[in-house]
């Protein structure tokens, strides 16, 4: 297995991430009290849940080369920290993390990259956030934007991330939308869709196997 830098591998810095189509609106001036009902109903919804899938609508602004690109794909995720996202044709990248193992694998060119997940991959594995807002009030400190729609702005570094905002629903899956703004002033939106909950995901779907003959680049830690 080659240890090699990131720039070797043939994958769109963009490639995992992720990713929503909410503005960043001035705050309103919501009560605590607004903010703290919300809050206490993601975590309580959370809390609850063993599993979660779905698909999504990515839209990623990339300020460099002032482009946006969009894809989509449907996501797996199981509690504690199994996660899968795959996009759909003509992009063809698969990502899977099994609590610190994080595999990406580029199907057109039969790569694979593995690499250690920690919370400063958030900025770039954004999905890997879903499986930790049972707890957001210990990572981020939190504003209303406007009804349903939260503010989070991370307490200690995460990655590159400057502000994550959630649009919520009443009823069911409380995350609609995400988004999340960078300290490089890119842009990643998600909307979610389709989601079934605790539908009894089998462990299998979180384990990568290498294909045959794919090149495979080990980032270490």
């Amino acid at each position: 297995m080659k240890k090699v830098q990131s720039s070797r591998f043939k994958v769109q810095s963009s490639v995992i991430g992720l990713l929503i189509i909410i503005s960043l609106a001035v705050s309103t001036g919501a009560s605590g009290a607004g903010v703290d009902e919300l809050v206490g109903r993601i975590q309580k919804e959370f809390s609850r849940i063993k599993d979660i899938s779905g698909t999504f609508s990515q839209s990623s602004y990339i300020k460099d080369i002032e482009q946006t690109q969009k894809y989509s794909g449907r996501f797996f995720i199981k509690k504690p920290s199994r996660m899968m996202w795959e996009y759909s044709s003509p992009r063809d990248e698969k990502v899977i993390i099994n609590n610190t193992d994080t595999w990406i694998y580029k199907k057109s060119l039969n790569q694979v990259m593995k690499m250690k997940f920690t919370k400063k991959a958030y900025s770039q594995v954004p999905i890997a956030l879903l499986d930790s807002l049972e707890n957001i009030r210990t990572d981020f400190d939190i504003s209303m934007t406007k009804e349903n729609a939260l503010q989070l702005r991370p307490k200690r570094k995460v990655g590159m991330i400057k502000t994550l905002v959630l649009e919520t629903v009443p009823e069911g899956f409380p995350v609609k939308m995400f988004t999340i703004f960078d300290t490089y002033g890119n842009i990643i939106m998600i909307e979610l869709d389709n989601i079934k909950i605790n539908s009894g995901l089998d462990d299998s779907l979180f384990v990568f196997k290498i294909p045959p003959g794919a090149e495979v680049f080990d980032m270490g830690e």
